[in-house]
């Protein structure tokens, strides 16, 4: 029997970046749309705000094979590809001793055994299959979880935390959801972003009081959202766009839960921005809309959880900076900006779902 269509395309994993849509596939492939880290070759200097020429068309990533995961960053993108750590993409200094970038993957030394990966601004991290977090780059705010003398610092692991499930990166914070499903902060705190009951940067990882366990957790540039294991929704840190779903207040610097009309299973979070996936495969949407990244039609932002009515069967979900992603069992779909081709064939400003890779 020969490899069916389906089999051959069928998407496993997705990831949004700054301006970059990364989609991982059954065969292990990776294909990419859009800008810097998304596996187009460019020639010389790359300008990742840049609009020129972009092309709707996606990238395979195809060296090295099998990967298992990506993380689509600010310009920069990881994988793991047998349980090493790549990078490619664009990045204006270099980050942890690595003086150059290319769309070409290229091995980060130092991380053993890596199972999954985060990509931010300047920041980066790696869970290994034992658990351990491992950080590097820029360690403003003590943004890497652990001490060193270097600003731009080589991949280290951080000490003395329980094993880890999960890590996610926003503006200079991290936060690390562990096997025992606790949530973990640490780094810049100015919005609450640590959910700490304060409003101070934090060095080393600590606990996130909460009243329930955690089953998965998302950040955007300062808020961040959980979701419990029976699709209970907690948010926390900046809500100046209402991207916290309560009109009131500016920020929340404890865990606070925000309302749906049924059970959630996964949450994704843009700049200033919030997506929800319900059990029935509906799609939320809340916070800023500037470029139509909730979808629902228009450029107006919104302070409560509302519902993508045009959106149907959705199997997972995800967002970049400014631009959302979604799967269904054929299609996967996008909104929001797509100066950059990040959403292939569709609007600049795409104000609605629209699929961009449809399997037959």
């Amino acid at each position: 029997m020969g490899t069916s269509k389906k089999d051959l395309y069928e998407i496993t994993a997705i990831s949004g970046g700054k301006t970059q849509t990364l989609a991982v596939l059954k065969s292990g492939e990776v294909l990419g749309w859009g800008a810097a880290g998304s596996g187009r070759i460019t020639e010389g200097y790359v300008d990742i705000c840049s609009t020129r020429g972009p092309s709707t068309e996606p990238v395979f990533i195809a060296k090295p094979s099998q990967y298992s995961s990506v993380c689509a960053g600010y310009g920069a993108t990881l994988g793991i590809s047998n349980n090493q750590t790549y990078i490619w993409g664009f990045c204006q200094i270099g980050i942890g001793g690595e003086e150059r970038f290319t769309e070409a993957p290229t091995v980060i030394d130092g991380i053993p055994s890596a199972s999954k990966v985060a990509a931010g601004q300047f920041i980066y991290a790696a869970l290994d299959q034992a658990g351990n977090v491992h950080t590097w780059g820029l360690n403003s705010d003590s943004v890497l979880g652990r001490s060193t003398t270097q600003f731009n610092a080589l991949p280290e692991k951080i000490n003395d935390i329980p094993p880890m499930q999960e890590v996610v990166i926003g503006d200079n914070f991290m936060l690390a959801l562990s096997k025992d499903q606790r949530v973990y902060a640490w780094g810049s705190n100015s919005a609450g972003q640590l959910g700490l009951g304060h409003l101070q940067s934090i060095p080393h990882p600590e606990p996130v009081v909460l009243s329930a366990s955690i089953a998965s957790i998302a950040v955007g540039s300062t808020h961040v959202l959980a979701v419990t294991p029976a699709g209970t929704v907690y948010g926390w840190g900046s809500n100046h766009m209402g991207q916290l779903g309560n009109v009131k207040r500016p920020y929340f610097d404890r865990p606070t839960p925000i309302a749906f009309p049924e059970k959630i299973t996964a949450v994704a979070a843009g700049m200033h921005y919030s997506l929800a996936l319900a059990s029935s495969g509906k799609v939320y949407a809340w916070g800023w809309n500037g470029f139509g990244q909730l979808g629902l039609g228009d450029l107006q932002s919104r302070n409560i959880p509302t519902l993508i009515t045009s959106l149907t069967g959705v199997q997972s979900i995800a967002a970049g900076e400014i631009h959302s992603l979604a799967i269904t069992k054929n299609q996967f779909l996008g909104w929001g900006c797509n100066e950059s081709g990040q959403l292939g064939k569709a609007a600049t400003r795409q104000k609605t779902p629209n699929i961009f890779f449809e399997i037959a």
